[in-house]
């Protein structure tokens, strides 16, 4: 604001002193604006308490990974909640990141076409519930801009009246099927995890595209469900031919198989639903689910689930984006405390994907369970429980849930190739696999 206050100084004329300080007040919005560093590894993150019920998936479906194809009449559906009771002026912007999801050095005028910050526009206010709320949705691409680049992006929300606050990130992929990929998933090749793990074998065609070292140059990204935590990277080809890479192993590309996801349903306060032992009515209602019980030891019983996603809805009413409210969910696992030391987290979509502090559960000796609750939009949801031992960052089901090869698992594959003359890492490659009815 120094050249608008040395502007006034000079007593311009009234008129373009209000147009300059709309125009700086306008700039110092564009050039504050959240602004990720080169190399940073970005991940889903929620920084405001406020946001809640946050959703970045496929428009058609809210049980699949956000990707879209390149230059495609697909879209990607954002929605989520703030427990406010104004609505704000929240804007978002893209940043492009590598294969690792560290930010890439293209600038967003390298990678999009348009605006490169815009306003959410759609949002409307919650009725007739206890807790107040604004549910805001945003379709993209859209209008206001289109991806020219393929990659893995970031969405970044934020309030540019509040300093350019951030509320949260959110990843996604967009991609050009260039490659021709194939892959299977079958059981474990070695003795030790034949009945417990799922191994995927990969083969990548290039056929008019070409590659320099595709050890150096090609990046692999295997993902079960939507778990971003146990993701296999950076395979290198156990085979090079002319045009194809084989990926063919019998440990590196194996994943613990898992068990089906737990459920529970609070379409409604009114009834008692699947899973829910006892409703408390107060200011904010209170939900206690039926204890659970560790399954490693049981022989393994399909049932059909959503993947650890969850979809808001209700049953007494229409609209579940404004008229389903939030109640505290209350879990417990009966079991007696672990020997080893580490946390037991609960694991989904209602955790965002993540092994935050929210979804610790804490032993409870008076009951003898492991307990915590989570305040949560009504709806279906699917969950699971992970143990982390202390001083690790590979989470387990194998303590609770065990491990199956039966377990209907969805696997994706996605193929990066980095090109020299953009400076960036390419997606031109997905397959999406299932273990589902194989076994």
């Amino acid at each position: 604001m120094y050249f608008y206050k040395k502007l006034t100084a000079l007593k311009v004329n009234v008129h373009l002193k209000i147009f300059l300080f709309f125009l700086l007040s306008y700039f110092q919005v564009v050039v504050a604006q959240p602004i990720w560093n080169y190399g940073a590894l970005l991940k889903d993150s929620i920084f405001s308490e406020d946001a809640r019920s946050v959703l970045l998936t496929p428009s058609e479906s809210l049980l699949e990974l956000p990707l879209i194809p390149l230059n495609s009449t697909q879209f990607l559906r954002l929605q989520f909640d703030e427990l406010e009771l104004n609505a704000k002026d929240f804007m978002y912007s893209f940043t492009h990141c590598n294969a690792n999801w560290t930010v890439s050095d293209l600038h967003s005028s390298e990678f999009m076409s348009g605006f490169a910050d815009n306003y959410i526009y759609d949002y409307d206010f919650s009725f007739t519930t206890k807790q107040s709320y604004v549910h805001y949705e945003l379709f993209f691409p859209n209008n206001d801009f289109i991806f020219t680049k393929t990659g893995n992006y970031i969405i970044t929300v934020y309030d540019p009246d509040n300093n350019n606050k951030i509320l949260f990130t959110k990843r996604f992929m967009v991609y050009d099927p260039s490659l021709l990929v194939g892959a299977k998933v079958q059981q474990a090749t070695l003795a030790q995890g034949r009945y417990t793990d799922h191994e995927i074998d990969i083969t990548v065609n290039f056929t008019n595209i070409d590659y320099v070292n595709p050890v150096r140059d090609v990046h692999l990204a295997i993902y079960q469900g939507h778990r971003w935590d146990n993701a296999i990277t950076d395979l290198v080809p156990s085979f090079v031919e002319r045009k194809k890479l084989v990926y063919d192993f019998e440990e590196e590309s194996s994943f613990e198989a898992g068990n089906e996801y737990r459920f529970f349903d609070t379409k409604s306060v009114r009834f008692y639903t699947e899973r829910v032992q006892k409703i408390i009515y107060d200011s904010t209602d209170v939900v206690l689910l039926y204890p659970d019980y560790p399954r490693g030891n049981e022989a393994y019983s399909f049932y059909d689930d959503i993947e650890g996603y969850y979809v808001p809805n209700i049953l007494e009413k229409n609209n579940a984006n404004i008229e389903a409210d939030y109640v505290w969910v209350n879990f417990c696992l009966k079991q007696k405390p672990f020997v080893d030391a580490g946390s037991l987290y609960l694991y989904g979509g209602l955790t965002d994907w993540q092994f935050n502090d929210n979804a610790v559960l804490d032993y409870n000796t008076d009951v003898e369970c492991y307990e915590t609750s989570l305040y949560l939009k009504q709806g279906y949801y699917n969950y699971s429980y992970l143990f982390v031992p202390e001083g690790s960052q590979l989470p387990s089901s194998r303590q609770i849930d065990g491990n199956y090869f039966q377990t209907g698992q969805d696997y994706t594959i996605l193929v990066y190739l980095y090109d020299y003359n953009l400076g960036y890492d390419r997606l031109l490659g997905l397959k999406r696999v299932s273990s589902r009815g194989m076994f």
